[in-house]
């Protein structure tokens, strides 16, 4: 997976998990640090297989899932969608892959998607929906002691709700 070791040996990219680290080191509530990510990523790629989806590789799941918080940092800094700013941080470390455009195109939508819900009108592609799931699913909310104040679980009776 050379593509993966770029993406992980990128300076951009070890700078972001760096700046995610220290915009988080006093939050309550879960954190995006790499395990995250990596979570993120391994379960975008087996509900990628559990949907048959041959067109998505190994590669670009796990590139998605790398890269869909990489700008979470920036979202505590200014208030803007972190879903935004990780699609376009991910655009230059793309570039540095050899990923081809039609596929950097496809992990970058699904990044800037990936908070998206299944409700919505905006059409997601199968990776998007896949990541953002993932994503969901990546977090232990059910053990969680602060559970009943994250803004994920506003509007909902529990927090069981936010698997699925």
């Amino acid at each position: 997976m050379n593509n993966i070791e770029q993406i992980i040996a990128s300076p951009i990219y070890q700078e972001c998990l760096g700046k995610n680290n220290g915009t988080e080191v006093n939050r309550m509530f879960c954190n995006h640090h790499f395990e995250h990510l990596l979570s993120t990523a391994r379960l975008t790629y087996i509900l990628i297989l559990e949907e048959n989806t041959p067109f998505i590789t190994r590669e670009m799941a796990y590139a998605a899932g790398l890269l869909h918080d990489i700008g979470r940092w920036f979202e505590y800094q200014s208030g803007a969608d972190h879903a935004k700013k990780s699609a376009e941080l991910a655009e230059t470390i793309l570039s540095e892959t050899d990923f081809s455009e039609a596929e950097s195109s496809l992990i970058q939508k699904a990044i800037a998607q990936h908070r998206i819900k299944n409700d919505c009108h905006e059409h997601r592609s199968p990776l998007s929906t896949a990541l953002g799931r993932a994503d969901s699913l990546s977090r232990t909310c059910f053990r969680c002691d602060v559970w009943e104040q994250c803004s994920k679980f506003e509007g909902q009776p529990n927090r069981d709700t936010l698997l699925y």
